[in-house]
């Protein structure tokens, strides 16, 4: 009988630490999913669609300039 309380008292535990590290895996993966997704969207339109070189994608005043051109 002991061995059977000790099973029952294990599984929770596992359960609720697999939730756990579920959440935090949510929490930190999907902000980084989304950092990833716009750095490599900024470069297929900037350098495929846009012709232009890789070298300028990070660049602030493309950017700026590009603000300035859409609400100007």
């Amino acid at each position: 009988m002991a061995e059977t309380e000790q099973k029952k008292t294990k599984a929770p535990s596992s359960k609720k630490r697999r939730r756990t590290i579920w959440l935090i895996a949510q929490w930190v993966g999907i902000p980084l999913l989304s950092i990833a997704a716009l750095a490599v969207g900024l470069v297929m339109g900037y350098v495929y669609i846009g012709k232009r070189p890789l070298e300028d994608v990070y660049e602030i005043e493309t950017w700026r300039h590009l603000y300035d051109l859409v609400f100007a």
